[in-house]
């Protein structure tokens, strides 16, 4: 199948090819396998199984031999079988989406799948990315089996920003006898969130309509006097949870200090003047991940879009969200 890739690409017929399948199996959350979404083919073993049955009939029929006769029917019978049980392990099985996930262009995730069998268990599934540049790794295969529901993470390289958009998944069998190779090609819609990739360089400080003078801001969380504790707010630091608490089984509280108050400092779009628009998302997303690091607080600034200076993983998360999908998400 890989051949075939190479080969519709070397022609320019990929996204005709990929266009038919979409109309053929459309993208969704969940996919079940019937007819319509499965191919079958015989494989190389089953070339040679259908040659063997084509030199055993003339032998039959050059020596009249009813006993090469009976051999040569009652395989091409189980040739037949093979097919359909082929097809059936396929069948029925259902895919659907898993949770969301969410990381940084060009890093590796885990993509996670759920595999259900509604009637029956589903024998030797191979799981694959369909790719049709071989120095792209996209992970090894996973070969599973399929009883009940079955949950599958695929390794994947991330390749562009914005909203998470996976490769066709590819299922294969050659069960139960391998004469046949039993694929399909599933493209499901997984939710998820492609950050920039981060490019960590010394803050730039913002001033007015941008500066390249670089500064070293002391924006540290104040150390002061420890004052109690408070029930957790969505957002709060994780350092800053009482975990002794936790575990004790008295809730979730968040430390409290005395003039725990951040200074604030702007990520500017502007103050990256000269630069390219990835380099200037890749190095606020550098700058979002190391603000946190170091308890910064911080604010972000883009053409249209201001958020206001916080800190925390909500915050963190805003930023980076916003900075994946400016413009709508774009290509390294």
């Amino acid at each position: 199948m890989e051949k075939l890739l190479t080969r519709l690409a070397k022609y320019g017929l990929t996204k005709r090819f990929n266009a038919w399948l979409d109309r053929r199996i459309p993208p969704a959350a969940q996919v079940t396998l019937a007819q319509r979404s499965i191919f079958i083919v015989p494989s190389k073993a089953g070339w040679m199984f259908g040659l063997l049955l084509v030199l055993l009939l003339i032998t039959a029929i050059n020596y009249q031999n009813s006993l090469i006769y009976g051999l040569v029917f009652w395989l091409f019978s189980l040739g037949l079988s093979a097919m359909i049980f082929s097809y059936r392990n396929l069948s029925g099985l259902t895919i659907k989406a898993g949770n969301a996930v969410n990381g940084f262009a060009g890093k590796y995730i885990n993509v996670p799948f759920r595999l259900s069998a509604a009637k029956r268990d589903h024998f030797s599934l191979t799981l694959s990315w369909q790719t049709v540049d071989k120095n792209l790794d996209q992970g090894a295969d996973s070969e599973v089996l399929v009883n009940q529901e079955t949950q599958v993470a695929m390794p994947l390289q991330l390749q562009t920003r914005g909203y998470l958009k996976t490769p066709r998944l590819k299922i294969q069998t050659h069960y139960p006898f391998g004469l046949y190779t039993c694929w399909t090609w599933v493209t499901l819609k997984t939710p998820g969130i492609v950050y920039p990739k981060a490019i960590k360089t010394p803050f730039i400080a913002s001033e007015g309509g941008g500066s390249d003078l670089q500064t070293e801001a002391n924006l540290i969380i104040g150390n002061d006097e420890f004052i109690g504790l408070r029930s957790y707010q969505a957002g709060d630091s994780l350092k800053h949870i009482a975990w002794k608490y936790l575990a004790k089984g008295k809730g979730l509280l968040t430390k409290e200090y005395d003039n725990q108050q951040l200074s604030m400092q702007w990520l500017d779009w502007q103050s990256l003047q000269g630069k390219s628009e990835e380099s200037r998302l890749s190095h606020l997303t550098g700058w979002v991940l190391q603000a946190e690091q170091e308890n910064r607080a911080y604010g972000l600034k883009l053409p249209g879009l201001t958020i206001a200076p916080s800190h925390g993983d909500s915050h963190r998360q805003q930023c980076l969200e916003a900075l994946a999908l400016y413009k709508g998400g774009v290509a390294l």
